[in-house]
């Protein structure tokens, strides 16, 4: 199994043209499209990227702040997943939400999770938490 990154690029949707209901039709597709990934297994990590209090460290210790929400190559957000190969990840990639709306995803692999083994003792503690928490609740 290889690891890929999918970037999620916003750069031509006109977010401004969408009323509060097509927002929430497209939390509701990438919900539907992270579960399926969910499902299978396949989905790491997600989330969004914020455009508010970034900033850039350029060598020296330059700071600056951007990325600025007018940049073309805007990135909306990130999954990390796992794949077969690089047409499987494309694949994958395909069913973004964001492609019918004018985005793009770019894929990645990427070759070693450097976290990996010494991440699973931290993610087998927090899940068996996550199934503890969710026993109490069934008691309760």
């Amino acid at each position: 199994m290889n690891y890929y990154m999918l970037l999620l690029r916003s750069e031509t949707i006109n977010f401004s043209a969408y009323s509060p209901e097509d927002f929430q039709k497209i939390l509701a597709d990438f919900d539907q499209w992270n579960a399926s990934m969910i499902r299978e297994g396949r989905l790491i990590a997600s989330g969004n990227l914020q455009s508010k209090d970034t900033k850039i460290i350029r060598r020296g210790n330059v700071v600056k702040d951007g990325p600025y929400t007018e940049a073309k190559e805007a990135v909306a957000g990130f999954l990390l997943i796992k794949a077969e190969d690089a047409a499987q990840a494309a694949a994958i990639a395909s069913g973004c939400p964001f492609l019918p709306r004018g985005g793009s995803v770019e894929v990645r692999q990427i070759p070693q999770l450097e976290f990996e083994d010494a991440a699973q003792p931290i993610m087998a503690e927090h899940a068996q938490a996550r199934a503890l928490k969710a026993q109490a609740g069934k008691e309760a």
